[in-house]
């Protein structure tokens, strides 16, 4: 071939290459940018949970939780309980709800939303873990985590963390808690609140995570979530993943994350902490939860929850 072909036949191969390149990027961009599927509840959502068949929502300000059907995202029904419910877990029988202001916790039947009863959880109550036995729930300007018998709603112990705490997660051993003022993650021992460690995160660490294998904070202020080894809570990395992350959830395979300030969530490979995807949410997410099948998002600035139920 000559020469000045040849380098015109370079120069168009590289062009097109470029140009499958740019499109390539171009469609990841916009397949990146699919939108969550969004239903109304009440104002200011924070806590979400699934029991796998209905979704429960804590709307703060209204001072209810929400019974959305799994499958649609139909409205079940709504039920009082305490002032500025704050975060939402399932035991395996019951849901729990956080009342921030009220300082307890209120404990509610599934199949019909029943009030099982409301007990003392120390000051200013906010998320909670479950560890088989126990309720363990945050309580976030007491810089302590109230311990309750979750068969009668009994205290059985609090135990001093870091200040601030905001997020728990068991790991089938170790309750971890997530000290939001001074950048650490505590460990306890589950099965008396003995201190085993206290390890660095990142800014303002929030929500957290367990993966099976390690832990996983989100650090608010940050832009970023940090990956701990369970076993001795050493550094395995920091990923910067959007703006104000907040809460996230394991699925089984991935790492799901709200990004408050970014108005979407990110979904994380577990091996390494790569984004895989990225979804619009509505405004202001935070709380999130995984019903086995799809994604649960509440959106605190928009009354609203996003789903994943239109992209599965």
């Amino acid at each position: 071939m000559p020469a000045l072909h040849k380098r015109r036949y370079q120069s168009i191969r590289g062009a097109k290459a470029f140009l499958s390149l740019l499109f390539l990027f171009v469609l990841s961009r916009c397949v990146s940018a699919q939108v969550l599927v969004t239903f109304p509840v009440g104002e200011s959502p924070e806590g979400i949970a699934s029991d796998g068949t209905y979704v429960w929502v804590a709307s703060q300000f209204s001072n209810i939780v929400t019974k959305l059907r799994a499958r649609d995202g139909a409205e079940v029904g709504t039920y009082r309980v305490g002032t500025r419910p704050v975060a939402v877990l399932f035991d395996g029988s019951n849901i729990w709800v956080s009342n921030l202001v009220s300082g307890t916790v209120t404990k509610v039947r599934p199949r019909d939303g029943a009030l099982l009863g409301t007990f003392s959880a120390g000051t200013t109550p906010g998320d909670m873990a479950f560890d088989g036995t126990n309720l363990w729930v945050a309580n976030r300007d007491g810089d302590r985590v109230t311990k309750l018998r979750a068969a009668d709603g009994a205290i059985v112990g609090t135990y001093p963390v870091g200040s601030r705490p905001m997020g728990l997660a068991f790991d089938g051993a170790h309750i971890w808690v997530a000290n939001n003022m001074d950048g650490t993650i505590t460990k306890l021992r589950a099965s008396d609140g003995f201190a085993v460690g206290t390890f660095p995160a990142g800014e303002s660490p929030f929500g957290l995570a367990f993966d099976g294998t390690n832990i996983w904070i989100t650090n608010f202020f940050a832009d970023s979530v940090t990956k701990l080894r369970g076993r001795d809570g050493a550094k395995v990395g920091t990923f910067y993943i959007g703006s104000s992350p907040a809460r996230l959830i394991y699925d089984g395979t991935n790492i799901w994350v709200t990004n408050n300030g970014s108005d979407n969530v990110v979904v994380l490979r577990k091996k390494n902490g790569s984004i895989l995807r990225t979804y619009g949410a509505g405004k202001d997410p935070f709380g999130i939860a995984f019903d086995g099948v799809n994604i649960w998002v509440a959106n605190s600035g928009d009354n609203t929850v996003s789903s994943s139920i239109s992209l599965m």
